[in-house]
């Protein structure tokens, strides 16, 4: 599914997602005009995406990984990275902790007052949770933060972000570490218009509504067109 974000429409329904697929869509789309003022592309961490719209488009479109998809996956290395350091206690101190999960992978603000109550006494007699907890908090303010503008200085506070987590000492963020690492010209390419994919999670929603109305399709090209025609 490719969507204009500009007007909140979506552009195309493609029967794979494959490289191929992509790279003759976008080219035929740079080719008819259709893409002729297009800047920016919103993707998730998938090479067969950003090397397809490099190779169909150039070096002059901004390529943005989407920074939920960033987050999401430094949420998966949280658990384990809150498992490691759970092994490390005694068995009677880490049962204090059964049934926290949600404690420490929720947004402060959506906690109860009872619950964020609970989390600073967690925080107190646990510190090595207390510092992991604030490096996740540290990632979310770095995304948030207006004052970075470029890729540059995003890139900066990102590099400076992992030197400090990787003092907590913790293996399981190491590949979280690499991963940004590797796609940090990307990843950074946020700053620049703080795009996301945000709104793709309401068009999925109202295709699945479409599917369910119509008790399923097997025709891809009636799908297709279905869609087009209440969400194009």
């Amino acid at each position: 599914m490719l969507i204009d974000h500009t007007n909140q429409r979506i552009l195309e329904v493609l029967e794979t997602r494959d490289k191929p697929t992509l790279k003759a869509w976008l080219k035929e789309g740079r080719a008819s005009g259709l893409l002729a003022e297009l800047e920016e592309v919103t993707t998730d961490m998938w090479d067969g995406f950003t090397m397809a719209v490099r190779e169909a488009l150039g070096s002059r479109i901004r390529i943005v990984i989407d920074r939920f998809h960033v987050m999401r996956q430094f949420q998966d290395r949280l658990g384990a990275a809150r498992r490691e350091i759970q092994r490390r206690l005694p068995k009677e101190a880490a049962g204090e902790l059964a049934g926290s999960r949600w404690l420490w992978v929720t947004n402060s603000e959506n906690l109860s007052p009872q619950q964020q109550q609970e989390l600073h006494r967690l925080k107190r007699r646990f510190p090595d949770l207390a510092r992991l907890s604030e490096h996740r908090e540290e990632l979310r303010r770095v995304f948030e933060d207006r004052e970075i503008r470029t890729a540059a200085v995003g890139t900066l506070r990102l590099r400076e972000w992992c030197r400090q987590g990787r003092r907590l000492g913790l293996a399981a963020l190491e590949p979280f570490y690499k991963m940004l690492e590797n796609w940090m010209d990307k990843i950074a390419n946020y700053f620049v218009s703080r795009s996301s994919n945000g709104r793709t999670e309401g068009f999925n929603r109202n295709l699945r509504c479409l599917l369910w109305r119509a008790c399923g399709m097997r025709n891809f090209n009636h799908f297709r067109l279905r869609v087009l025609h209440a969400l194009g």
